[in-house]
């Protein structure tokens, strides 16, 4: 995980040293203080990294302010108090994960995480949360206030779902009714497997909530310091003119261990608002690839990385473990550019967790 800090002053510099120190596992980038704060975080906003301010927020928002645009797209931000007392998420709070990171932070520095999302408060099932949780893309997004309210207003909702999805391992929560897509009831919230159903659905529901699985797993591999631009471009050229619309139902990336902390396929993952899933060389290599095919394999990239194949095997050993079964097939073979490789592998979506 990457997170941007922001700081104005000689106290902001020690609290950076704090944050640091007590969270370790994650990827600080601070500013330059020769860098003027507004032309720092926007270029921090153009990769849609989060931002931590430390200092008040008035000053937060007057930077943001002239950036925010989309909170499906926007950075999550976050404010912090000179004094540690408190962490405040001011923007993307669910999408983005402000409030889960604000949590996190405060949790290990003895802070006050100030929440004030509405579900949040009143303590109730957040759907954007569970969306973003289960690899789902929000396609009506207005229809979320409707069923925040329904929560807020301790009402249960109806959840209807295609005959064969799973729906997981765990209890299903008290307040969500589960409805089939062939029983004729009425419903807050749909899944459903295409645009074309989603289509169909709004034309004769426009207020229910419509989601959609997103279902390919990108496996990445690349040579050392690659920047982001370069592999959101490499993805970007390689997807984007593929039926299937492809760059709106990434689930998430994936790549072999070695990289785990490849920056450049951090903020990609951070960009796209998805996870980005590392898996070991002995986890590639039992890794099979479904009846039909076979994954590419190359002796240079087994000598570098002890595994014939990167890329294809991530997408595949990803779309495995996010899906309802095993040997996910690859959509997209490996793609090689400028020491960049890509494949996607298509999981069979079901609901990895309840839990907001």
């Amino acid at each position: 995980m990457i997170i941007c800090v922001c700081s104005f002053s000689e106290n902001g510099k020690e609290w950076e040293k704090v944050l640091k120190f007590q969270l370790p596992d994650v990827i600080w980038v601070t500013r330059p203080h020769d860098i003027k704060p507004s032309e720092w975080v926007k270029s921090q906003f153009a990769k849609r990294l989060p931002i931590l301010f430390i200092g008040s927020v008035g000053i937060a928002v007057r930077i943001i302010s002239p950036l925010v645009t989309d909170k499906f797209s926007d950075s999550p931000v976050m404010v912090m108090d000179e004094g540690g007392r408190n962490l405040i998420p001011i923007l993307s709070g669910h999408i983005g994960g402000a409030n889960e990171l604000a949590r996190m932070i405060a949790s290990k520095i003895g802070a006050t995480p100030v929440i004030t999302t509405s579900t949040d408060v009143h303590n109730v099932y957040s759907i954007d949360v569970f969306a973003q949780k289960n690899s789902l893309r929000i396609i009506n997004r207005d229809a979320i206030k409707l069923v925040a309210r329904k929560f807020i207003s301790k009402k249960e909702i109806w959840l209807k779902i295609p005959r064969n999805f799973d729906l997981g391992d765990e209890i299903i929560p008290e307040s969500i009714v589960i409805a089939y897509e062939d029983e004729q009831v009425t419903c807050d919230v749909q899944i459903v497997m295409t645009e074309g159903q989603a289509d169909e659905v709004l034309k004769e529901n426009p207020d229910m909530l419509i989601l959609i699985p997103r279902k390919y797993c990108v496996g990445i591999g690349c040579k050392k310091g690659k920047t982001f631009e370069e592999l959101n471009d490499f993805v970007k050229a390689s997807l984007e003119n593929l039926e299937g619309n492809y760059l709106d139902n990434i689930a998430a990336f994936a790549s072999i261990d070695i990289k785990k902390n490849e920056i450049g396929i951090m903020n990609l993952a951070q960009f796209y608002h998805v996870c980005y899933k590392t898996f070991s060389r002995n986890e590639l290599e039992i890794t099979e690839a479904v009846d039909g095919q076979e994954f590419e394999t190359s002796d240079f990239v087994k000598n570098v990385t002890g595994v014939d194949n990167v890329c294809e095997r991530a997408a595949v050993a990803c779309a495995d473990e996010m899906g309802a079964c095993k040997n996910s097939p690859l959509t997209v073979k490996k793609l090689a550019k400028n020491g960049m490789t890509l494949a996607v592998a298509e999981r069979i979506p079901r609901i990895v967790t309840w839990e907001c």
